[in-house]
């Protein structure tokens, strides 16, 4: 029989639904048709009131809802001999996965929620493989906030058989992750940190690169997608560090390929702006900040120009922030032909989209986060991409399935050098009011 352990160390908020300090060797039951909380009580052995105080959101007359996730309570120790202890050693195969997670999942923070979102999407994706034949325990922690916190998770005695470490986040416990997976021979993936140096960890995994990494990869595809596009650099005088570095990486580029670039200022005249087209190709306007003001400036102007001057053809090509905006500015997006550069795509019409969102609200009572990236969704591909690949050949540098947000194309640095996901892809608003993805 398959199954799914998960080792809670830490009270986990949205997810445990509970107030004691620490939980040990909880587990996660999924609700089949027809069960009762009086039959899943006896299976575990622990009361109806312990498995309700567990799970505060679920009534006790009401109906149980079919592949709903309730958190099970500690039942007593010799009434568990199908629980993999702690302290059991195993030695790990391709078909028992062990899986850490060390998160900040600190209460009463923006961030921890975002945590836990990801940590129940990740939960998902483990019930998917899960289901396709694959065994795994999973050890959750509370990272803390500094060296000495992580280094008390680290050293727990299950640590050291791991096959996969997801997180830490903040940097000043890297070295210590870091240095404890490379000695244990541990693959370790960095969801959120984006600074660290790949050189001299073979296993070491940067999920999310950083702008500069991720401004050249756009830059590469921009200038061969748009190729023969009249590119405009727009000065908004309030340029921010993302914009400005986007900008410059594309000015130098199309420089190194004898390319004219074109500069203009987002309070030019009427004149200015038709100084700065080209009437016999479209032109690529680049604004060197990615706020919806300057955006929305933009806009503007170009919505005046285009009044007086039809006969100009126009895209904008701008940042993976520009998808917070799409509710609001979506007409704009496709009259201007947009292009969005990004490693994610949230598609809230597509198909898939929506039954993981019913998913999720169906699993854990409660809808996702708004928020770019959403988080659930992230951990969910994250988490897939991983185990999948583990349980099935050990590889971890295609995708197997089509993700419902991120995309992962992890890429060595060097012979003794970690991977860094050079995913990109261009985000196209088309004029017909539709969108492609180009990867």
């Amino acid at each position: 029989m398959k199954r799914l352990i998960i080792t809670i160390l830490i009270c986990i908020p949205y997810i445990l639904h509970a107030q004691d300090a620490m939980l040990v060797l909880n587990r996660l039951h999924q609700v089949s048709k027809g069960e009762t909380l009086l039959e899943i009580a006896k299976q575990y052995n622990v009361t109806e009131q312990e498995l309700l105080s567990s799970n505060p959101e679920v009534k006790k007359k009401g109906k149980l809802k079919k592949g709903t996730y309730l958190m099970i309570p500690k039942a007593t120790p010799q009434e568990q001999p199908e629980i993999v202890s702690v302290e059991t050693k195993k030695e790990p195969t391709s078909s028992n996965i062990k899986i850490g997670l060390i998160l900040p999942f600190e209460e009463k923070t923006e961030r921890a929620k975002k945590m836990v979102e990801f940590y129940q999407g990740f939960l998902m994706a483990a019930d998917s493989v899960r289901k396709e034949g694959g065994d795994m325990d999973i050890f959750a922690y509370n990272s803390g906030l500094n060296e000495s916190e992580i280094m008390d998770v680290l050293m727990k005695p299950e640590m050291a058989t791991l096959d996969v470490l997801f997180g830490p986040v903040d940097e000043q416990q890297l070295p210590a992750a870091i240095n404890f997976c490379k000695e244990n021979n541990i693959r370790l993936v960095l969801p959120f940190t984006n600074g660290q140096s790949l050189a001299g960890y073979p296993h070491l995994y940067m999920a999310s690169p950083s702008y500069d990494i991720n401004s050249a990869e756009a830059v590469t595809l921009a200038t061969r997608v748009l190729w023969d596009k009249n590119f405009i650099i727009l000065k908004s005088n309030s340029a921010n560090t993302k914009g400005s570095f986007f900008t410059q990486t594309l000015s130098e580029t199309l420089k190194k390929q004898g390319k004219d670039v074109r500069v203009l200022n987002i309070d030019g005249d009427d004149l200015a702006y038709e100084s700065a087209m080209n009437q016999f190709k479209d032109n690529v306007i680049v604004p060197d900040n990615v706020s919806i003001k300057t955006l929305n400036i933009l806009i503007s102007q170009l919505d005046t120009f285009k009044q007086n001057h039809a006969n100009y053809n126009i895209s904008l090509l701008g940042y993976p922030e520009w998808q917070t905006y799409t509710n609001a500015l979506l007409n704009s997006f496709f009259t201007y032909d947009t292009y969005i550069y990004s490693s994610y795509y949230y598609n809230a019409l597509a198909p898939n989209t929506k039954s993981f969102e019913q998913a999720f609200t169906n699993n854990f009572s409660k809808v996702m986060m708004v928020c770019y990236p959403r988080y659930a969704m992230m951990g969910f591909d994250l988490a897939y991409y991983f185990l999948h690949e583990i349980r099935t050949n050990g590889a971890t540098t295609t995708n197997r399935h089509e993700p419902y947000q991120n995309m992962y194309r992890f890429v060595k640095e060097g012979d003794n050098d970690g991977f860094c996901n050079r995913f990109i892809q261009l985000i196209h608003y088309k004029k017909n009011k539709q969108i492609e993805l180009i990867k």
